[in-house]
């Protein structure tokens, strides 16, 4: 599985003699990317991957989810993909990530505007939901630039290891997106 963003940025199924490039990645990232991932604490060794990358091949195939690594300029640098996939209401839920060196190039918007390409006229999607912390200015960005709706605020919505947080909720529909 693959998608072509551009020159530069790849979306494609992250293997799993990959797993010490991902976790350097998280691993260097780790005090940015655990403000907003409630995951980040546990994945303290490169070989606790491995499982994972086979579980997000294994749901990919059954279109439970689809988790791709970016690829920037052939290297690893984050992940976008559904995390969750409802195929009898065709609706797809995105998250995304990317190491803090990368951050601010238009790498997470050109992924995610592809991705969101991909899920409406390849997957057939009718429905694409991103839910970002209210107080995640970055991750919010995202779906505001390429004109989602939000909404709603969903209050107490995440666990992030000693504290809730409120996430708000953005969509967009497949006829929005394709006009």
């Amino acid at each position: 599985m693959k998608i072509r963003v551009g020159d530069a940025i790849e979306l494609k199924q992250i293997q799993v003699h990959e797993q010490k490039d991902l976790f350097k990645v998280v691993d260097d990232n780790r005090k940015q990317l655990r403000e907003w991932l409630p995951w980040v604490d546990f994945m303290k060794k490169p070989e606790q991957y491995g499982p994972i990358i086979k579980e997000w091949t294994e749901m990919n195939d059954a279109r439970e989810a689809m988790t791709l690594g970016i690829y920037y300029e052939g290297t690893l640098t984050g992940t976008c993909g559904f995390n969750t996939i409802d195929g009898l209401s065709r609706r797809g839920q995105i998250g995304y990530w990317l190491a803090e060196e990368n951050t601010g190039k238009g790498i997470m918007t050109a992924a995610v505007a592809a991705l969101i390409d991909y899920g409406f006229k390849e997957m057939g999607l009718h429905r694409i939901e991103i839910i970002a912390g209210v107080n995640n200015e970055k991750s919010r960005k995202i779906p505001e630039k390429l004109e989602f709706t939000q909404e709603a605020v969903m209050k107490d919505y995440e666990f992030l290891y000693d504290h809730y947080h409120d996430c708000a909720l953005y969509r967009m529909l497949k006829m929005e997106w394709l006009t």
